[in-house]
């Protein structure tokens, strides 16, 4: 089991990252959701350098870039969570 530190921004970003990473895995049949997850996780590791007021704008701009059919994906709600335990700790 993980130990989670809510007050770890950029751990939380790396468990994110695992979290999409299982996802694509899992997902080997769909390549449309492949390329949405890859996608996602190339975009939230381009945010690995930003500071945490930063990275959350940065965040949010990666969310309003998902496209409708995954929007319910929960790699997609995991973001949301993701951005409002960030925004918790700004």
């Amino acid at each position: 089991m993980t130990f989670i530190d809510w007050s770890d921004a950029e751990g939380m970003v790396e468990l994110f990252q695992e979290f999409v990473r299982d996802e694509w895995n899992d997902s080997s049949s769909d390549t449309e959701r492949q390329r949405f997850l890859t996608q996602l996780l190339e975009d939230v590791q381009s945010i690995r350098e930003a500071k945490l007021l930063g990275a959350i704008r940065r965040l949010h701009l990666i969310q309003e870039s998902i496209p409708d059919e995954f929007s319910e994906d929960p790699a997609s709600l995991h973001l949301s969570d993701l951005i409002d335990e960030l925004e918790g700790l700004a």
